[in-house]
């Protein structure tokens, strides 16, 4: 492994959760490595997930709710309801 090559990366992915759905960034190992799946992460023993440049909808309630930005989330696992990688 070359100094220059990332420890980590980015990955894009879309969450549904309870009342809402999120896209946002996952901080992950390299390509190639140890974990370095989104399966992975999501199957790892901590309680919560951090995304980070997330946007978040909630689901349609009649209304017409505009998306919210925020630069971190941290969802707790057990509110997941299925996760789609988006890279």
């Amino acid at each position: 492994m070359s100094s220059t090559e990332p420890l980590q990366h980015l990955a894009h992915i879309t969450v549904q959760a309870k009342g809402f759905r999120c896209e946002g960034d996952i901080v992950m190992p390299r390509p190639g490595g140890y974990k370095c799946r989104v399966h992975d992460v999501l199957n790892g023993s901590e309680q919560f997930l951090a995304l980070t440049d997330v946007t978040v909808a909630r689901e349609p309630s009649g209304g017409e709710d505009q998306p919210v930005f925020y630069d971190v989330l941290l969802l707790r696992k057990d509110e997941i309801q299925f996760v789609v990688p988006r890279d």
